[in-house]
C-alpha cells in the first residue's frame, strides 16, 4: 500500500511540474494563458491528448475527485473501471466536459 502511494504522489507530482517546467522556456510570450479551467476540459480534448498526457489527466482528476469525496482509500479494481467508464462515455459524447463524466461515475 505504501508503494502505491509513492506512486501516486509521484504521478501527482510530476503531473503539476511537467507543465511548469515546459512553461519555462515559453516564458518571453507574456500573452500565453497558464491557467486551466478543469471544468472546461472537454471529451475531446482528453481524447485527443497524447497517451502519457491523457493517462496523467486522468490520473489527476482521480486525484481530484478523492479530494472532492474527501475517499483516503482507492480501490484500484474500481478505478480501472471507472476510468473505462469514464473513457466510454467521453468516446460516445466528445462534446461533454470531462468533469461530466467523472462527476457520473466516481
Amino acid at each position: 500500500m505504501k508503494s502505491i502511494n509513492k506512486l501516486l504522489a509521484i504521478v501527482l507530482l510530476s503531473t503539476i511540474i511537467s507543465p511548469v517546467s515546459t512553461l519555462s522556456s515559453f516564458a518571453q510570450d507574456e500573452a500565453e494563458d497558464t491557467k486551466v479551467e478543469l471544468n472546461k476540459i472537454s471529451c475531446r480534448e482528453l481524447l485527443k491528448m497524447p497517451g502519457k498526457d491523457r493517462e496523467l489527466t486522468l490520473v489527476f482528476f482521480h486525484g481530484l475527485m478523492a479530494a472532492k469525496n474527501n475517499q483516503m482509500v482507492i480501490d484500484r479494481v474500481a478505478l480501472r473501471e471507472a476510468t473505462n467508464k469514464i473513457t466510454d462515455y467521453c468516446i460516445d459524447n466528445p462534446n461533454s466536459m470531462l468533469m461530466t463524466a467523472f462527476d457520473r461515475y466516481l
